[in-house]
């Protein structure tokens, strides 16, 4: 039995999300742990921030207000957040938590084997980037491996490996594997994208003793051109497959999984990407 948590916008969650991360749930053979997000100080803070010329009294007032709404939205979420679990027989612990939400989850990602969140999760009013400030935060300085999963989630078919011969890239790989053993009749692609003159992916017969260990069905690619351009042309029109990459913001030692690439992958393409490093 794995833990699992999940991490959530209290004030903006859907069904399809929680349908979403029970899917891993039954794949990975564990429970999960919603941790339920209130941002209370960023909300203060913007609204502080909005109105800068009023007296602190008028201010005290409206925080004081918009923190009475906030509850009632929130009591409201929470009776949400039951009747779906109650509906589609959801088996999730519920952690609610009311501090920064990126402290928040890295603290908890320290007590996980596998950390989930979706595509789109946000803590701002405005939409400061794409993936949010949170995802790239979480992502940076998760404790455990994450699996980033878009609005819509579709059965997984297939696996593809992004591999550049490094460390990273096979500890994602290997991580992956231990922890979804339900995977192993999955079709599986090694994906490599040849650099300068070493067109041939470095250990190679390696790797497939491995993956071959694991999996029914194992097949290698080798691609050549700009490493970030051929991933995402790969994985354009999908949305059977779930995608690794490795050492997400630790690296810049390889273009391939610099994290812009995957961040071009997380904004584009609509399939789940497992990111992890050491």
């Amino acid at each position: 039995m794995k833990k699992i948590i999940a991490a959530i916008n209290a004030l903006h969650f859907t069904e399809e999300e929680l349908q979403s991360y029970e899917y891993i749930a039954k794949e990975l053979n564990g429970r999960v742990t919603v941790v339920f997000l209130e941002n209370l100080t960023v909300q203060e803070l913007q609204l502080a921030n909005a109105y800068t010329d009023m007296y602190t009294m008028d201010y005290a007032r409206m925080a004081a207000e918009t923190r009475e709404q906030m509850d009632i939205i929130l009591k409201e979420n929470l009776q949400k957040f039951n009747r779906i679990c109650a509906e589609n027989n959801l088996d999730f612990k519920l952690h609610e938590a009311k501090g920064l939400p990126v402290e928040e989850v890295i603290t908890e990602s320290r007590f996980a084997d596998l950390l989930l969140i979706n595509a789109n999760t946000s803590f701002s009013m405005l939409r400061n980037s794409n993936p949010p400030a949170f995802v790239k935060d979480v992502l940076a300085h998760a404790q455990c491996p994450v699996m980033v999963l878009p609005e819509m989630l579709h059965p997984i078919k297939e696996l593809v490996f992004s591999y550049n011969g490094s460390f990273s890239s096979m500890y994602a790989i290997r991580q992956l594997t231990q922890l979804f053993s339900g995977f192993s009749d999955a079709r599986v692609n090694v994906v490599y994208v040849a650099e300068g003159d070493n067109k041939v992916m470095p250990h190679g017969k390696l790797v497939r003793d491995y993956l071959e260990e694991h999996y029914e069905d194992v097949k290698f690619t080798v691609l050549n051109g700009d490493p970030g351009a051929e991933f995402l042309a790969l994985l354009l029109h999908r949305n059977d497959c779930l995608v690794t990459y490795g050492a997400y913001g630790r690296s810049r030692l390889s273009r391939f999984f610099h994290h812009s690439d995957a961040e071009t992958v997380l904004r584009t393409i609509n399939i789940p990407v497992f990111i992890t490093h050491p």
